[in-house]
């Protein structure tokens, strides 16, 4: 672990986030696929840069807790460069030694192999004994989103079961503007 954040060597940067960070984040945060398939319908998604402040602040305070929340992922060599967002969270508490990810890639950002990047380097550590010595981290994502799937597979995480109705995402068409999705979910107990 680097005192800026993550690089296992893999070409990606994990760090806390930085006031530069806010306008390319809001721009993911609004994105229609992100808005489709990752944000749930729950999470108020700020309107502006100032609203994307909480969310610095919480990634900074965060990571030097070595507490769960959100790093930012840059390119290695550009850590001024934001590519997307990567976050854990305990999913049953601490004491099972359990973790969730979840991550979005700025459209630009998307095809060129950083959500696997990210994915792998942020799980290497939470597995390491230098990190967090975790046992096991997981992820899932809407059944609908292939390219999801695809990612976390590429990434090492094995299929392991759908979770019926799991996921309430917005969606201007049904009921109320929500949607329950089927998510699928996967599993990972090491990294190669």
């Amino acid at each position: 672990m680097a005192e800026t954040g993550i690089d296992d060597g893999s070409g990606v940067l994990l760090r806390p986030a930085r006031e530069s960070d806010a306008e390319r984040w809001l721009e993911l945060l609004h994105d229609p696929d992100h808005v489709t398939y990752a944000s749930p319908a729950f999470v108020v998604l700020p309107t502006g840069v100032e609203g994307i402040a909480e969310h610095i602040e919480k990634s900074r305070s965060t990571w030097e807790e070595h507490a769960p929340g959100t790093l930012v992922v840059t390119p290695s060599d550009d850590d001024g460069r934001f590519l997307g967002n990567i976050s854990w969270r305990w999913t049953t508490g601490e004491k099972l030694g359990v973790a969730e990810i979840g991550y979005g890639i700025h459209p630009d950002a998307r095809g060129r192999g950083v959500g696997r990047r990210a994915i792998v380097s942020l799980t290497r550590w939470l597995l390491s004994p230098d990190g967090r010595g975790l046992a096991r981290v997981q992820l899932d994502h809407s059944v609908e989103n292939e390219a999801s799937c695809r990612v976390a597979l590429a990434a090492g995480f094995e299929r392991e079961g759908i979770r019926r109705a799991f996921l309430p995402l917005r969606d201007p068409a049904a009921p109320g503007g929500v949607r329950r999705h089927d998510v699928c979910l996967h599993g990972c107990t090491h990294v190669d």
